[in-house]
């Protein structure tokens, strides 16, 4: 029951936000501590199973969830304590939004099925479009067209996924899908979840919509899509698209090498920004990155599996509370005062995996479950170098959080160093509960900080070999291309340069142009899209019962 009462109380509360000013004060004074309720179901430890609502709702909490769990009930509702004293414009758009996603979080964490966890998906999805056009500028109209475009194409791929594998099981459990390896290998389901789920996490070439979205939305809301709604697809992946005895080495390989791929990928994407919020976006990318290469452990060990799982959650956690860390940094203005730049720097060093940090706890425990693949120490040293880029990143936006600073101070938000103390504290007890405490040898000590002298070292001769040139790319990289390939041209004699671009000119028909410019003035259509989805995922009951 206490994990019934963790989904439907965020949407209860946007019933009361929409209702009037009176309860929408009251709702606003409960909303931002909401995420503490996931806490309740992990440590009572019950299941529960309706046979009848949302095609047969099936709750509970177990190894796998624990770790993200954990990451959501507090850096959500840190998050939200932010959010409470800085959000001032468009409260019912945000709260909405904010509490939509967070219904949708809580039941795809807690989900024991199939039907269960794609609900969960799409609730999320859909919630957090209004989180990225939070503000309602050109500049977030566009970054959530964006991310809907991919959101729905995404939400595609994993529909007709979820459809495949219902038409031969019907609504499994997830236990089900591990005892049942011919369904999954002989069809190409598994392939249309594993690309569904890749969108979310932002996976090279499927990451455009979130160096988009992260500088457009509000801080708070930023921490939660980089720190948590990504590892949605992590999830979504561990759920549904497991590792099975049956695969072949060569496809944990495959995912080693686009891990990589990824993860370096992601910071020379990065290096090239010069607003803080999206060099954190494009850290995200990278980050990602190397939990695909955690991914591909269990294909490449898969007698090791529980220690993989165990060393994925590690890994998510880490990274989870130290991003959304930082990007609440971003509304802290954390260039006034050194002592601000010290509570930045702390969650930068961590995600280098400097020794003595949780960074470091993460990447040892990944390095060592590597070491049982074989995978060459040429990989290795790969591996190892991914710390450099980070760090030579996280420099990037430590540079640019010290000019973060205004002629009006902000106020220091205590949300924001507790995270930060939440972000050095957890993981370790994690890492303690779950039996990833490994020795510190020394040659792991030295692995670890040769990468950061390096990086250090690059640091220092950069300027006296280059001076101040510096390779600027445009946000979304790969949008912008497909923007000047399929956009709109401009009229002859406007040099204007419009924030966002006019639909394509092969869009079915100018209606359709005229529905975009209507909706971004009716502050109901993004629910009204959470009201189709709800139609959708009914008229999905039938076939799924079927």
């Amino acid at each position: 029951m206490s994990g019934l009462i963790a989904i439907l109380l965020p949407l209860l509360l946007i019933g009361l936000i929409l209702a009037s000013p009176g309860s929408r004060r009251l709702a606003l004074v409960v909303a931002p501590w909401c995420p503490l309720i996931l806490i309740w179901p992990w440590l009572a430890g019950s299941d529960i199973l309706l046979e009848w609502p949302l095609l047969g709702l099936s709750l509970g909490v177990d190894d796998i969830a624990v770790p993200l769990l954990l990451l959501t009930a507090v850096a959500w509702t840190l998050a939200g304590w932010q959010a409470r004293g800085r959000i001032a414009d468009n409260r019912r758009w945000f709260w909405s939004g904010w509490l939509g996603a967070l219904a949708g979080m809580s039941l795809l964490l807690l989900a024991g099925n199939l039907g269960s966890f794609y609900i969960g998906y799409a609730i999320l999805s859909l919630s957090a479009y209004l989180l990225v056009t939070h503000a309602r500028s050109p500049e977030s109209w566009r970054a959530g067209r964006i991310y809907l475009v991919m959101a729905l194409a995404g939400e595609a791929a994993i529909l007709a996924g979820v459809l495949m594998l219902a038409g031969h099981m019907g609504n499994p459990g997830f236990d089900e899908l591990l005892t049942a390896p011919a369904v999954l290998v002989d069809s190409p389901a598994r392939w249309l979840l594993m690309a569904g789920f890749a969108v979310k996490l932002g996976i090279l070439p499927l990451h455009l919509w979130l160096p988009l979205a992260h500088p457009v939305a509000p801080v708070p809301a930023s921490a939660i899509l980089s720190g948590v709604i990504v590892k949605a697809g992590l999830l979504g992946w561990l759920r549904m698209v497991p590792a099975l005895g049956a695969d072949p080495a060569s496809l944990g390989s495959i995912f080693l090498t686009l891990g990589l791929v990824t993860a370096f990928g992601g910071v020379v994407l990065g290096l090239t920004q010069s607003r803080i919020k999206t060099v954190l976006a494009y850290s995200t990318i990278s980050q990602m990155g190397l939990l695909l290469v955690a991914f591909s452990v269990l294909f490449l060990v898969p007698d090791q599996r529980q220690a993989g799982l165990a060393m994925i959650g590690l890994l998510a956690l880490h990274h989870g509370l130290n991003k959304a860390c930082l990007f609440l940094a971003c509304g802290n203005q954390p260039g006034q005062n050194w002592f601000r730049l010290s509570l930045f720097a702390l969650p930068a060093i961590s995600l280098s995996a400097a020794p003595l940090t949780t960074g470091y706890l993460a990447k040892n425990a990944l390095k060592n479950s590597l070491d049982h693949a074989l995978i060459g120490a040429f990989t290795d040293q790969l591996l190892a170098l991914t710390s450099m880029a980070t760090a030579l990143l996280m420099w990037k936006a430590f540079g640019l959080a010290r000019a973060m600073r205004g002629s009006k101070p902000v106020p220091l938000h205590p949300a924001w160093p507790t995270l930060l103390l939440a972000a050095l504290i957890l993981p370790w007890w994690l890492a303690l509960a779950t039996d990833m405490l490994y020795p510190w040898t020394l040659k792991a000590v030295i692995s670890a900080t040769w990468p950061l002298l390096l990086a250090a070292l690059i640091i220092a001769i950069y300027p006296r070999l280059f001076g101040n040139r510096r390779l600027q790319l445009p946000e979304g990289d790969l949008v912008v291309v497909l923007e000047k390939l399929f956009g709109h041209p401009r009229r002859p004699g406007d040099r204007r340069r419009t924030a966002i671009p006019a639909l394509p000119r092969f869009a079915p028909g100018p209606w359709l142009r005229h529905m975009e410019r209507r909706q971004r003035h009716l502050p109901i259509a993004g629910l009204a899209m959470l009201v189709a989805g709800g139609v959708m995922w009914f008229l999905l009951w039938w076939p799924l019962q079927a």
